[in-house]
């Protein structure tokens, strides 16, 4: 029978949350770690993460790029003869979690790092057999989800998330999602349907247009990381069929993710998109116009 793949902790609400398996009653982890005291822990706790397993999980739930992937790409900032790393299916991450290259590696030589989380999630396959994996988070998902204020002092009143701030419309730091509470904050909601009326009034029907004129343009296609997208860019990328048309993007530095506004031709709505800094995306963007000859005089 496919075991559920859980998060293992010592303690019930803090230290290092884990992702693997009850095997016989037995805790199994994707990093290999082991203490006969890890137990089940909830999904949304105050526990830091193991980064290992973190990189796991992406390994284990993320498609890989439709383009295809090399076996190896060199870190960030270093030759193509550099240490090679195995990448993460879908991301310009490597397994010992080293921001890397779109290009390929042509290196011998491997990242010992890398080679040491693939051998034990090799490892943790044999033993755990099938696995059931997590939902994976929709690419674009419900724009009327609520969050939780930081420090979770009230969560019977959901707020809605800013992502141009990555705040709630009422200026209070977010901890996460929220979906069960049962009121909503006045003021986020407010300030959130002004919004909503600017985006159904002039930019939908701006980016309908700019859409539809698409394929007459002159693009420039290539793969790189979420981190580069630019308004006026689209971008596809593994596990979503649609076409994102970037509207605006707000990167703040120092965060694992981008947040983007998006309009999504196949749903004719303008969304709010959160996708991790490294993912791996094939990017449409128009090239410079072409300087027209002039004559001379």
């Amino acid at each position: 029978m496919p075991l559920p793949l859980i998060r293992l902790a010592i303690g019930p609400t803090n230290g290092t949350a884990h992702h693997g398996v009850l095997l016989d009653a037995q805790p199994l982890t994707a990093c290999s770690s082991h203490s006969p005291d890890l137990a089940p822990i909830a999904e949304n706790t105050a526990h830091s993460r193991c980064q290992s397993c973190a990189r796991a999980r992406l390994i284990l739930t993320t498609l890989p790029h439709p383009g295809g992937e090399p076996d190896a790409r060199p870190a960030v900032g270093t030759g193509p003869s550099a240490t090679a790393h195995r990448p993460i299916p879908g991301h310009l991450l490597a397994y010992c979690g080293k921001p890397l290259e779109a290009r390929r590696s042509s290196a011998r030589r491997v990242c010992a790092n890398c080679t040491r989380l693939s051998e034990a999630l090799d490892r943790f396959r044999r033993r755990a057999g099938d696995l059931v994996l997590p939902e994976v988070e929709p690419c674009h998902g419900d724009d009327t989800l609520l969050w939780a204020p930081k420090g979770r002092a009230n969560l019977v009143t959901g707020h809605r998330r800013n992502s141009v701030t990555g705040n709630a419309y009422c200026e209070r730091q977010l901890a996460g999602p929220n979906p069960g509470a049962p009121n909503q904050c006045a003021p986020c909601r407010h300030h959130w349907e002004e919004a909503e009326v600017v985006r159904q009034t002039y930019t939908l029907p701006h980016m309908r247009t700019q859409a539809a004129d698409w394929e007459n343009r002159t693009l420039d296609v290539f793969d790189d990381r979420a981190s580069s997208l630019r308004s006026g860019d689209a971008y596809t990328l593994s596990g979503c069929a649609e076409v994102h048309f970037v509207v605006a993007v707000a990167d703040r530095g120092g965060e694992s993710h981008t947040d983007l506004l998006v309009y999504l031709p196949g749903e004719e709505r303008i969304a709010d998109v959160r996708i991790r800094r490294d993912r791996l995306v094939t990017i449409q963007r128009p090239g410079a116009a072409p300087v027209p000859n002039r004559a001379i005089s």
